[in-house]
């Protein structure tokens, strides 16, 4: 085990009882755990306030499956992998589940930035035959926000999908609600379109993809808001498993989706985003 090690004066770096290298960000506005393991922002919380992203009390944080709760990085597709993939292919990819490289962290008069990358590798070409560069930024400030860029550093395009899997932490599903996510939707758990009409509340599962959402989402939460800011995604996934969906994953508590609702950034059109070689395509989501 590594002793912890300080990278600046408001980052560290440990290792995780469970094994997997961990960033812990404390500065002036807000405290904040990213695993290397799947560049996987594990918690943020300003400085006397609740915290802003949910964890499953029950995650396993070895290394050995992706991480319930935190946000996630589905990368290079997002849900089932597409055709174009291939079938027998993990679940949103393989970012989720591998081990980056930290490349830097600075502190800025904003907070604490946080640069994370992921190149191809025998493993991944194995999963999806394309040459890459994944780079994530992460700033813990007042706010919090993530920028994941993709670089094609091979000699033909590539097209991806994804989504900043943002689960964030609520006071019990009966208080929120959620403006901005525009009208129309597909309905996952249906496999029906449908027009959302005024705010979205909460009285069941969800698994929803809204096509035109504002820039601006926000959800309010009793007397709290919260404001969720993205950009060049195409559309925001609105997902809670209900207790029945809880009940059947062994890594969240029975009642742990009373507490958390996730509103993700995404890329989901069938056609993806095609980058040409040695361009790059970034998008971006801020929790505020």
């Amino acid at each position: 085990m590594q002793p912890t090690r300080s990278l600046t004066a408001h980052c560290t770096l440990s290792h995780h009882p469970a094994g997997q290298p961990l960033l812990t960000v404390d500065n002036g506005y807000a405290k904040a755990e990213i695993s290397l393991f799947g560049a996987h922002v594990l918690s943020h919380q300003r400085h006397d306030e609740p915290a802003s992203i949910w964890l499953s009390d029950k995650a396993v944080l070895d290394g050995s499956k992706p991480i319930r709760g935190g946000i996630p990085l589905c990368w290079p597709w997002f849900g089932p992998a597409p055709a174009r993939v291939g079938s027998g292919k993990p679940s949103h990819g393989f970012a989720r589940t591998s081990l980056w490289t930290l490349d830097g962290v600075s502190d800025h008069g904003d907070g604490t930035l946080v640069h994370l990358s992921l190149r191809d590798n025998e493993a991944t070409r194995q999963l999806w035959p394309h040459a890459f560069e994944l780079e994530l930024d992460v700033l813990v400030g007042k706010e919090l926000a993530l920028v994941l860029t993709t670089r094609n550093t091979g000699k033909a395009p590539l097209v991806y999908s994804g989504a900043l899997h943002t689960y964030l932490q609520i006071s019990s599903p009966e208080s929120v609600s959620v403006s901005g996510l525009g009208e129309p939707y597909a309905d996952k758990l249906t496999g029906q379109n449908g027009q959302q009409q005024g705010p979205l509340t909460l009285n069941g599962p969800l698994d929803r993809v809204y096509w035109q959402p504002a820039a601006h989402l926000s959800i309010q939460d009793g007397e709290r808001e919260t404001r969720v800011v993205s950009g060049n995604h195409d559309s925001v996934v609105v997902w809670t498993p209900w207790l029945e969906g809880a009940r059947a994953m062994t890594d969240m508590s029975d009642d742990g989706y009373r507490t958390m609702l996730c509103v993700e950034a995404a890329i989901t059109a069938e056609d993806g985003i095609t980058v040409p070689p040695d361009e790059e395509h970034s998008f971006s989501t801020v929790i505020i």
